[in-house]
């Protein structure tokens, strides 16, 4: 009977996954490491069409070496700990501008958030004359409604991070976003291999 092997696994205290903890509170550079449409056709309640866009954000780790970072509790972080983390934004809307034939309303000023995320990026934006409700001829900055994400993922931009509470949890989210400070460059995206057999 030595012969016999009885199956046998193992439990690692060390491999135990670390308890959620999220970052205090406060401002952070990071670069952009997603961007795009969750929603397509969001409608309001005052009738104005527009897509909201959502980025992901991933927390600097030159930032956050040799940073010691405090929570609402008083309890203190490596800052280290939090390198590489993804926060997530809230919704960045944009609103549509209604053609000929359209119903919906326009809101301009609905597209502050939008326009300040995309300077934060230094996304190129044209400046146009147009004439308001007034009548009166305005120059404003013209926002496509199919923003190229190619431009915006692997910038530098500083993100303030305030928390929202889920299912009894605690989680990050971008609140505010800010030029990046100096010292901050794009990261390179990896280019995709072609399947190409030679």
């Amino acid at each position: 009977m030595d012969d016999l092997k009885t199956e046998v696994t193992y439990y690692d205290p060390n491999d135990a996954p670390k308890e959620y903890v999220p970052i205090p509170k406060g401002k952070y550079m990071a670069h952009v490491s997603e961007f795009g449409i969750s929603n397509n056709g969001w409608l309001s309640n005052d009738n104005q069409l527009a897509v909201i866009y959502e980025a992901k954000y991933k927390l600097s780790e030159k930032y956050l070496e040799n940073k010691v970072l405090r929570n609402d509790q008083g309890l203190e972080f490596a800052g280290s700990e939090f390198a590489n983390r993804e926060i997530k934004s809230k919704g960045i809307f944009l609103f549509k501008k209604p053609g000929p034939s359209e119903t919906f309303k326009a809101n301009p000023a609905g597209n502050k958030r939008m326009f300040i995320f995309l300077e934060a990026v230094n996304y190129p934006l044209n400046t146009v004359a147009v004439k308001n409700d007034k009548g009166q001829e305005v120059n404003v900055k013209e926002i496509p409604v199919d923003i190229d994400e190619t431009k915006i993922i692997g910038q530098p931009i500083l993100i303030e991070v305030g928390h929202e509470l889920y299912k009894e949890k605690t989680y990050e989210k971008e609140f505010q976003v800010f030029k990046p400070l100096d010292g901050y460059e794009p990261i390179k995206q990896e280019e995709e291999d072609d399947d190409v057999p030679f």
